[in-house]
């Protein structure tokens, strides 16, 4: 399911880009490098932030989710197998398994090392009689390639469930590629993202203008816009979290942790390093400016959001 206004679609966030970069006077550099390419890295960062009380929000997260299956419009006897494919190895197995029974598990991720710590996890829980009646693939890939894949037939499409918990992000045609994994839904199906909003979807926004890549950067607000213009028809359900960590360690240049935690929330390598010395400057002060004070210590907003779409 393909849509003309893809292009524009590019076009508007890219222009979207630009005019922060005219707003705050920041200038192209030709030597930052997108995080997703240092995949250690970028891990690195993001079990940073969950050690700085991003982790406390988990279970909070896990109930979202738990009650949107609960919403889960796709009427099934508990002998049919439920179809799921996961963008990112998120664990949602357990409760699954519960609700529905057999399922086919279809995992998509680009970084190897995440796809054998899933394998390593699932050879584990099979050992001890767990995870029995579910059925595992593995795609070492992009979604881009892997829908590629379903598209020239080599492998089977059609989905109860489509879950991407926070790897919209990388996405590179964002518009187009929602597009078609709606359309790979069965009837009653269920797509469901989990995606970054507020103070975080700004700060990339803001530093998308000075990437040296083409890689996209978005967050829910964007990311709804965009679906609602190029597809009309179908009807987006929200969910809001209101998330925080410590970001006291982001402010001393010295601190590991502290660069790790600014290296994640702007997506980029060695930030402070690499950028512009204007451009380090704005990009702090703006998260100095989001951040708030609570018991002695800096928290910086991590609120995200659920964005939910049923097959009608």
């Amino acid at each position: 399911m393909k849509f003309k206004s893809t292009k524009l679609e590019v076009l508007l966030l890219s222009l979207q880009w630009y005019w922060y970069r005219c707003k705050n006077g920041l200038k192209m550099t030709q030597e930052l490098k997108a995080l997703i390419h240092f995949p250690k890295e970028y891990f690195e960062g993001l079990s940073t932030l969950y050690r700085n009380g991003l982790a406390n929000f988990a279970p909070t997260r896990e109930q979202d989710l738990k009650h949107a299956c609960d919403r889960f419009a796709f009427s099934r006897d508990r002998e049919d197998m439920l179809r799921v494919l996961v963008i990112g190895p998120a664990d949602v197995i357990d409760y699954l398994v519960n609700k529905f029974g057999k399922i086919s598990y279809v995992v998509v991720e680009p970084a190897k090392d995440e796809i054998q710590k899933f394998e390593d996890l699932v050879k584990s829980k099979q050992e001890q009689s767990l995870w029995t009646t579910v059925n595992f693939e593995f795609y070492p890939c992009t979604i881009e390639a892997y829908l590629t894949e379903i598209e020239r037939g080599a492998t089977h499409g059609s989905f109860d469930i489509i879950l991407l918990q926070h790897s919209a992000y990388h996405i590179m045609d964002p518009a187009n590629v929602f597009a078609e994994l709606y359309g790979q839904l069965n009837g009653g199906g269920m797509l469901y993202c989990q995606i970054d909003t507020g103070p975080m979807e700004e700060v990339r926004l803001r530093v998308g203008s000075v990437v040296s890549d083409s890689i996209p950067r978005f967050g829910s607000t964007a990311l709804r816009k965009m679906l609602q213009r190029c597809m009309p028809h179908v009807k987006i359900h929200t969910q809001y979290r209101k998330m925080n960590f410590k970001a006291g360690e982001c402010f001393k240049e010295e601190s590991r942790d502290g660069n790790l935690i600014v290296d994640f929330l702007v997506q980029l390598h060695d930030f402070r390093k690499t950028a512009p010395r204007e451009v380090v400057d704005d990009i702090m002060k703006f998260i100095r400016d989001s951040c708030y004070e609570l018991d002695n210590n800096m928290y910086f907003p991590a609120d995200d959001e659920d964005i939910i779409m049923i097959k009608e």
